[in-house]
C-alpha cells in the first residue's frame, strides 16, 4: 500500500464501527418507523455477528493493519437487505456460521482439534436447520481441514462427524417422544430437496433480488481478485483462511444461481463469507482506480439499501 487513499483512511479509522453501527440502527428503524419485538432481535443477532467476526480478525489477524472494516462491511450489507432485520432464518443461519468459521479457523496445524472441530461442525449442523446449504457444507469443510489448515486426523473426523449428528439425534429423540416423527422425516426431506436449475427461475426473481445478488457479487468478485493478485503479501496462515473464504463464497455464488428458492439464506450466508474479502481489498488496496470502486461501491450499496428498504412494496 503506497499511498493512504480514502479507503485506507475509513478502514484505519476508530470512527467507522460507531459510524456504520448507527447507520445500520437507522436502517433497521426506517422501514416501519418503529422497532418491533422480532426486529430488535434480529438486530442482537446481526450485532453478535458483527462481534463475532471482529473476533475472528483479531484472533486470525486477517487484515495486516489495524482496522474494524470486516464486521463495518457486513453490518452496513446485513442491514441494506430487508429480509435480514427481522429475527428469522437469514439471520440465524449468518450468525452459527460466522461462529463456525471462528472455530475452524483455530484447527490450524492443531495436533490434537477434535474438540474444536466437534464445535465447529456442531454450529454447521444446527444452522442447517435454517439453511439446508449448510449441511453439505460439511463437505469442503473436511477438506479445508486437509489442505488449508493441515490438522485433519482420524479423531477429528470423527469429531466432526459426531458434531453434524449430535442436533439430529437430538431432534429425533424430541420428535419420538412427543409422537411426531413426521416432522423429522419431513426435516430430512427438506435437506435433500432442491430445484432444477433454469433460466426461468433466475429471471423470475424480482429485480431487487437481482440488483441486491448482483452488487454482492460484484463486490465478491473484484475482492477474489485483489486477494489473488496480491496473496503472497500476507502470511502463510492468512492466506489459508483467506483460500477458505474465497471458495465459500464462489460456492455460494454458485449455489444462488442454482437455486434462487433459497435467495435469503443463500445470501445471509454469503455476506458472511464475502465480507472479510471485501473488507481486506478495501483495507489494503492503494491505487487512484480502486478509490474510484470504493466510491462507487458505497453508491451501489446505497442503491441497493433504497431498494430493499424503502421500494419493495412496489413490483420491480
Amino acid at each position: 500500500m503506497k499511498q493512504n487513499r480514502l479507503q485506507n483512511k475509513v478502514a484505519g479509522s476508530v470512527f467507522t464501527l460507531p459510524f456504520c453501527a448507527i447507520a445500520a440502527i437507522g436502517m433497521w428503524w426506517l422501514p416501519q418507523r418503529a422497532f418491533d419485538v422480532r426486529c430488535l432481535l434480529g438486530l442482537l443477532f446481526c450485532l453478535l455477528t458483527t462481534y463475532i467476526i471482529m473476533e475472528t480478525n483479531a484472533r486470525q489477524h486477517i487484515i495486516r493493519i489495524r482496522t474494524r472494516m470486516m464486521s463495518c462491511v457486513w453490518l452496513v450489507l446485513a442491514a441494506s437487505l430487508s429480509f435480514m432485520h427481522p429475527l428469522g432464518e437469514p439471520v440465524l443461519a449468518a450468525t452459527l456460521l460466522s461462529i463456525s468459521y471462528l472455530l475452524l479457523f483455530r484447527c490450524y496445524q492443531r495436533h490434537r482439534p477434535q474438540a474444536i472441530a466437534f464445535h465447529a461442525f456442531l454450529m454447521l449442523s444446527l444452522g442447517s436447520f435454517f439453511a439446508p446449504v449448510m449441511l453439505p457444507m460439511a463437505i469442503p469443510f473436511f477438506l479445508y481441514l486437509v489442505i488449508f489448515l493441515r490438522s485433519m486426523t482420524k479423531r477429528a473426523f470423527w469429531a466432526g462427524i459426531l458434531g453434524l449428528a449430535v442436533p439430529y439425534w437430538c431432534y429425533a429423540v424430541w420428535c419420538f417422544v412427543t409422537k411426531d416423527m413426521q416432522s423429522f422425516l419431513a426435516r430430512l426431506t427438506d435437506m435433500v430437496q432442491f430445484e432444477m436449475p433454469s433460466v426461468e427461475l433466475l429471471t423470475s426473481m424480482p429485480l431487487v433480488r437481482q440488483v441486491s445478488a448482483g452488487v454482492v457479487a460484484l463486490l465478491s468478485i473484484i475482492s477474489i481478485l485483489h486477494y489473488l493478485q496480491t496473496k503472497y503479501d500476507d502470511k502463510i496462515r492468512v492466506r489459508m483462511i483467506l483460500y477458505i473464504y474465497v471458495s465459500q463464497t464462489v460456492l455460494l455464488m454458485a449455489f444462488l444461481l442454482a437455486q434462487p428458492a433459497h435467495y435469503e439464506t443463500t445470501m445471509a450466508l454469503l455476506l458472511a463469507s464475502a465480507s472479510p474479502l471485501i473488507a481486506h481489498y478495501f483495507s489494503l488496496s492503494g491505487s487512484w482506480l480502486t478509490t474510484i470502486f470504493f466510491l462507487l461501491s458505497v453508491l451501489l450499496t446505497a442503491g441497493m439499501a433504497t431498494l430493499n428498504l424503502w421500494l419493495t412494496s412496489f413490483t420491480l
